[in-house]
C-alpha cells in the first residue's frame, strides 16, 4: 500500500488575516452599530462563529488535506489573538479551545466525504 504525498500548503497571510479579523470584527460592530453593544456578553461566542465563517471563506477554493490544516491555522491564530487580548481566565481558555475547533469545523463542514470508509 502506498500513499501519495498530499500538497497541503496553508496560505499563511490569509490565515493570519482571517484569524485576527474574526477576533476584531465583533468589536468593530459595537462601534458601527451601537445596538449591537447589547450583545457584548456574547462576544466570545460571536468570535467563535466568525472564526468558523472566516475559515470557510479562506478555504473556499482548496481541496484535500489543506482544507483542514488551513482551518486549524485560522482557528489557532484566532484563539491566540483572543487569549492575548482577553487574558488567561478559564472561560477564555475554554473559548479558545472552541475557537480552534470552530476553525477546523468551519473549513471542512459541508464538503462531503471523498472516499468510502467500508471498502
Amino acid at each position: 500500500m502506498t500513499t501519495l504525498p498530499a500538497t497541503s500548503r496553508v496560505p499563511v497571510g490569509a490565515a493570519l488575516l482571517a484569524g485576527v479579523g474574526a477576533q476584531f470584527v465583533d468589536d468593530l460592530a459595537y462601534f458601527v452599530l451601537p445596538p449591537a453593544a447589547l450583545l457584548a456578553p456574547l462576544s466570545g461566542l460571536l468570535a467563535v462563529l466568525l472564526t468558523a465563517g472566516a475559515a470557510r471563506f479562506v478555504t473556499r477554493d482548496r481541496t484535500g488535506a489543506g482544507v483542514a490544516r488551513t482551518g486549524l491555522a485560522v482557528g489557532a491564530v484566532s484563539a491566540g489573538v483572543g487569549l492575548l487580548v482577553a487574558g488567561l481566565g478559564w472561560v477564555t481558555v475554554l473559548l479558545a479551545g472552541l475557537t480552534v475547533l470552530a476553525g477546523v469545523a468551519g473549513a471542512v463542514a459541508g464538503r462531503g466525504v471523498t472516499g468510502r470508509l467500508d471498502k
